[in-house]
């Protein structure tokens, strides 16, 4: 190989490696930039949601609110009383009747109740006094 072929070659290992280089870097800086640019539309996906008030862990405040009212209602039909047809209605006025279906099919599900205890009489308590605890001291304290 003579002094001339040997440089040649040199030059066209240089090349390539230059264009490796700058392919890697071009490949590179084109995955910043997606990773800059889905993470910054991600971020602004949660701040528009949570600037309009629609906290998607939180969950609809309305739907919890029927969902308590519900739960009321058929604690107050377990214990006896109960509540007449129009003010039912009253307190479902926000809910569409479509979804009051398909809400209906689903059972709910109801705490049982603790039995009553009987109440003491308020003059044993006023009678017997309890005594304060004692104050707790530690090392720390």
């Amino acid at each position: 190989m003579d002094p001339i072929e040997k440089q040649e070659r040199k030059r066209d290992a240089q090349r390539r490696l230059r264009s490796q280089r700058r392919r890697a870097g071009l490949l590179r800086s084109r995955v910043i930039v997606v990773s800059l640019v889905s993470f910054a539309l991600l971020w602004g996906v949660v701040f528009v949601q949570m600037a309009t008030g629609n906290d998607p862990v939180l969950g609809d405040s309305s739907s919890a609110r029927v969902a308590t009212s519900r739960r009321a209602r058929a604690a107050d039909r377990m214990r006896g009383s109960a509540i007449p047809a129009e003010a039912d209605a009253s307190t479902d006025s926000e809910e569409p009747p479509a979804a009051e279906a398909v809400e209906a099919a689903e059972p709910e599900e109801v705490e049982p109740q603790p039995e009553a205890v009987e109440a003491e009489p308020v003059e044993a308590e006023l009678a017997e006094p309890e005594p304060e605890p004692a104050p707790v001291t530690t090392s720390q304290s």
